[in-house]
């Protein structure tokens, strides 16, 4: 992993934002910002989202005559184990260079921390294929692949296991202590050990 890309996502976690672009952004401020590629996709009149290719913004409103609120973004980093750094957008690129294919947890926390940025462990309903880490002031949550389905045959490109799968902002403090009384606290370390490891 290039220092530039690392420095990318330590950003997104520590400031919530992707270049400088909230969640809470509308439509246009966003594109302002990452620039005008990206696929725009709808389930129905209320909600939106557009895909600039390892970021996706998304959007809800009330009726068609009211303007799109700002939800969420995820930054979709499993993509990458299968694109390559070609799914990245180019604003993102320009800033922060190459990318590399995977994105290790490890470093991303041990990185953080020497930046005095702390993630909190975070139960999910997806626990033990996957454990979620919380930076509290800035409401990113990061969800880090962590076991391999048993049914299902790896395949070149697939993730690893310690891989970081998915960066997301906004993640309420009230999300977090709604899931820890739904799924208890559980101590993401202690899952991850009981998983086979991967370089």
């Amino acid at each position: 992993m290039t220092p530039h890309s690392l420095a990318f996502y330590m950003d997104v976690v520590a400031s919530g934002t992707v270049l400088g672009a909230n969640p809470t952004d509308s439509p246009d401020r966003v594109t302002a910002m990452l620039g005008s590629d990206f696929a725009e996709n709808s389930l129905d009149d209320h909600s939106m989202w557009r895909d600039y290719g390892i970021v996706e913004f998304f959007w809800i409103r009330e009726t068609p005559d009211h303007p799109w609120e700002g939800h969420h973004f995820t930054l979709q980093v499993h993509r990458l184990s299968c694109w390559g750094g070609s799914i990245v957008n180019r604003a993102i690129r320009d800033r922060y260079g190459r990318f590399d294919r995977h994105l290790r947890f490890d470093k991303l926390e041990r990185l953080l921390g020497k930046q005095g940025v702390s993630l909190e462990d975070a139960p999910d309903v997806n626990a033990p294929t996957f454990t979620r880490h919380w930076q509290p002031a800035s409401q990113v949550s990061v969800m880090v692949f962590r076991a391999h389905e048993e049914w299902r045959q790896r395949r070149r490109g697939d993730d690893r296991i310690g891989d970081v799968y998915t960066i997301q902002s906004s993640v309420s403090a009230e999300g977090v202590a709604r899931d820890r009384e739904r799924y208890g606290r559980q101590d993401s370390r202690e899952l991850s050990g009981r998983s086979s490891s991967e370089p």
